[in-house]
């Protein structure tokens, strides 16, 4: 699993997360920590429109070793050692997709757009994911409501 040994602090990757998000046209930033999600809303103006993007991962449950067998101590150590990973898989994952977007290969529109969060709170990903199995078979003009 990558990451699984990192000894960077959270606040390490918290503050590298914040760095990228303001130097690609970030205009906001919040962290957010809601056990076991772990994650962050932006907001970041693309061509003159603002949007409101949320990227979260969620915790492993360390409660039980990589054997499948509870834990007898050190449960603390592994939650700390499991969020500094979730960490810096965010860090590297956004920073890949303001690569992608820098070097012209994807759009950054193309990249952010299942983190869009709609008027609803949910992102865009939210509504599809349930129903994508449906959706790819669907004709375009019905699913855009053309």
């Amino acid at each position: 699993m990558a990451y699984e040994s990192t000894e960077v602090a959270v606040s390490k990757s918290q503050e590298a997360i914040r760095k990228l998000v303001y130097a690609h046209r970030g205009t906001g930033l919040m962290l957010v920590s809601r056990p076991p999600a772990e994650g962050f809303e932006a907001f970041i103006e693309i061509e003159k429109t603002p949007y409101h993007i949320r990227v979260m991962a969620t915790c492993k449950n360390q409660k039980f070793d990589r054997n499948g067998h509870m834990r007898t101590g050190g449960l603390a150590k592994a939650i700390e050692q499991e969020e500094r990973r979730v960490w810096r898989v965010l860090y590297w994952h956004l920073k890949a997709m303001f690569e992608a977007a820098d070097s012209g290969v994807i759009d950054l529109r193309n990249i952010v757009m299942p983190y869009v969060v709609l008027r609803d709170g949910l992102t865009l990903a939210d509504h599809v994911q349930p129903r994508m199995k449906e959706l790819v078979t669907m004709d375009p003009a019905r699913l855009l409501g053309t």
